[in-house]
């Protein structure tokens, strides 16, 4: 376990301890890290705790982007005014553990952990999210698709945090929504989840499609795009025959694993079934199902700076 534990204030005194300790792990919501601790990933003697710097706790919106600070957690997602033009990245954060763990667990740490079988990456990739990196050093911003180099592993680098995360809004035109499929009804590890996002246009109760983003999780040992399936959508109408094709099409991008959760096999079914209930979802503009305006979060309420710095 570790020997060190530093809390500071601000984010310059946090970017200075962590060029000076290297081998530093953050924390946030700590839901991910106190468990590999626990099982000796990335061990570490020193650990930089973020949860003073209140600044880096926001989600919202300019003319660009939703924008979500380090510190926001699952349930600053569900509960923003934002939540319906995040709506995958919503559902998906509504999915992860209890209200209790939703509370202290963020977004941030969500995406750092780099499980593939994390809910809200998926729903971050098929929105297309943009990452901020801090350090001592600088400033620099990536696309999330390009954060990840396999399981558990990502390309930031020591003394640098994940500052911010950048997700377009859905549009008028674009509808979008995730999915999950457990081994029970909550507080599930997925066997599989996928995200969607399309554009288009509907006309005579059919949609059709004029741009397409599937992501698929627990398929491959980082969440995938299914750019087979997304070139197939374009110029399509959203008709029973393209939503089966387009989840065949998403089960061929696929390379699951035989684990303690589900069989390669049985992965490879739940995709094709998912995908296609999506896209059916979507087609009768009914993604937003089962979303209520009023979520249960058993927290108190709390004041996050509402800009980002």
């Amino acid at each position: 376990m570790w020997q060190h534990y530093y809390r500071p204030t601000t984010l310059a005194e946090t970017l200075q301890l962590l060029a000076e300790q290297p081998t530093a792990r953050i924390v946030a919501g700590a839901t991910d890290l106190m468990i590999e601790l626990q099982r000796g990933v990335r061990p570490t003697e020193t650990l930089v705790d973020l949860t003073a710097l209140a600044e880096l706790r926001y989600v919202n919106s300019d003319q660009e982007a939703i924008r979500i600070g380090a510190l926001a957690t699952h349930n600053d997602v569900i509960s923003s005014p934002y939540a319906l033009q995040m709506l995958p990245l919503a559902q998906a954060s509504r999915e992860v553990g209890a209200p209790q763990i939703r509370a202290a667990a963020t977004i941030a740490g969500n995406v750092v952990t780099a499980s593939p079988a994390n809910d809200t990456i998926t729903a971050l990739i098929a929105m297309d999210a943009e990452l901020e990196l801090i350090s001592a050093d600088g400033v620099r911003t990536m696309l999330l698709r390009d954060f990840y180099q396999g399981v558990r592993r990502t390309v930031l680098q020591s003394g640098e945090i994940l500052r911010e995360i950048r997700i377009p809004a859905l549009r008028e035109n674009q509808r979008g929504l995730f999915l999950k499929l457990g081994l029970r009804r909550a507080q599930a590890i997925s066997v599989v989840n996928i995200a969607v996002v399309l554009s288009g246009s509907e006309y005579d109760g059919l949609f059709n499609v004029t741009d397409a983003r599937v992501a698929i999780g627990c398929v491959a040992p980082t969440i995938i795009r299914c750019v087979a399936a997304e070139e197939f959508l374009v110029g399509r109408i959203l008709d029973q025959a393209t939503c089966s094709e387009v989840g065949q099409l998403a089960v061929a991008a696929t390379n699951p694993i035989d684990d303690i959760r589900a069989s390669a096999a049985y992965r490879r079914r739940a995709v094709a079934a998912l995908v296609t209930q999506g896209l059916q979802r979507i087609a009768a503009n009914r993604q937003a199902d089962g979303w209520d305006a009023q979520q249960v979060l058993l927290e108190v309420a709390h004041s996050p700076n509402p800009s980002p710095i």
